[in-house]
């Protein structure tokens, strides 16, 4: 093998490194959007919680039955008093 067909071989491989480098770094990009995307969408989820949180307070103190609040929750019963006794409980630390 001469040296051009070594200096061939040497810019293939180089060329075949740069691309799989610049294809990591679009990963790497990518997966930086989506890590923002998840903690903006986690913080909004949160709020969401609480705003729930409050208006289904907000509806049992009108009396309003827990029954019909969690069913109109789109919840089971139960998960709706466990949701209220873990408030309870933070409430309480």
């Amino acid at each position: 093998m001469d040296k051009e067909q070594h200096f061939e071989l040497l810019r293939e491989s180089a060329a075949k490194v740069k691309e799989l480098q610049e294809r990591l770094q679009s990963i790497r990009d990518q997966e930086a959007a989506l890590q923002a995307q998840r903690v903006t969408t986690l913080e909004e989820l949160k709020k969401a919680r609480d705003a729930r949180f409050e208006r289904m307070t907000a509806a049992i103190d009108d009396k309003v039955p827990k029954a019909q609040v969690a069913r109109e929750l789109g919840m089971d019963r139960t998960n709706l008093y466990k949701l209220l006794e873990g408030k309870d409980d933070n409430a309480d630390a």
